[in-house]
């Protein structure tokens, strides 16, 4: 099945079921034009605490940077996120990567009032890529999916095709920090360096855990020319959680 034909299959799936009126994190009935009930909306665990001010992760305290980016600087100017890596938005992330596509409109209004505050003034938007062998396996990139619902509700522009990924890498998942960076290294190109140059770019993903990938993706934009990068995912991993799973990943 082709891009195309996949795209038009999920918007007349989402005409017949109506994904957006029962509730997202617990499929209960909604009454009103909303992607969460009200009780779980009130259980979300948003991001609005104490937070590193390099990755973003949730703090126990207010510092400059957290003990993790201080031993490992991340190549990105900044990260935020919407939501902490915890409670119900872990089976959430898990049910949208693996076929919950409709699930990137609720995920994208969360994550525009942080762009709306942190990155404004970014000129344009990309989503960390897949190779054409993952996305034919998933059907979709997520990744694109956040970042075109996040480019037509900020009206920032967004290049689908500056960014490609070059190679298959191995899965994160059961790898340290040290080993997610080197199955990265050079598996992100810039396709138009012309449209890199100079500009502020925010690179959307869906959740940053020891931020290898996001790191990786930074460099690759930054060599193009890039004026900064910075990072935006719906969720990322808090730092005590992160440190409590040693560098093993937590998901």
């Amino acid at each position: 099945m082709t891009e195309r034909l996949r795209a038009l299959a999920a918007w007349l799936k989402g005409l017949l079921y109506k994904e957006k009126f029962t509730c997202a994190v617990c499929g209960a009935e909604l009454y009103e034009d909303a992607y969460f009930c009200a009780r779980c909306r009130a259980q979300l665990p948003y991001n609005t605490g104490c937070v590193c001010s390099k990755c973003g992760r949730a703090v126990a305290e207010e510092a400059p940077v957290c003990l993790e980016c201080k031993a490992h600087m991340p190549s990105y100017d900044r990260a935020r996120s919407a939501f902490c890596y915890e409670g119900a938005l872990v089976p959430l992330i898990k049910k949208f990567k693996t076929g919950g596509r409709h699930l990137a409109a609720a995920l994208a209004d969360a994550m525009l009032p942080v762009l709306q505050r942190e990155f404004a003034d970014a000129d344009l938007l990309v989503g960390v890529p897949m190779t054409r062998r993952a996305r034919r396996r998933r059907g979709y990139d997520q990744s694109r999916l956040l970042a075109e619902a996040l480019s037509a509700r900020s009206g920032i522009p967004l290049e689908a095709s500056l960014l490609v990924k070059t190679r298959e890498t191995a899965a994160q998942k059961k790898l340290s920090r040290r080993e997610r960076a080197e199955n990265l290294k050079g598996s992100f190109r810039v396709h138009e360096r012309v449209k890199c140059r100079g500009k502020r770019i925010l690179v959307i993903d869906d959740v940053l855990t020891t931020g290898a990938t996001a790191s990786a993706v930074a460099e690759a934009l930054l060599r193009a020319g890039a004026a900064r990068v910075c990072v935006l995912t719906a969720a990322s991993v808090p730092y005590a959680l992160l440190r409590a799973g040693g560098e093993k990943a937590v998901f």
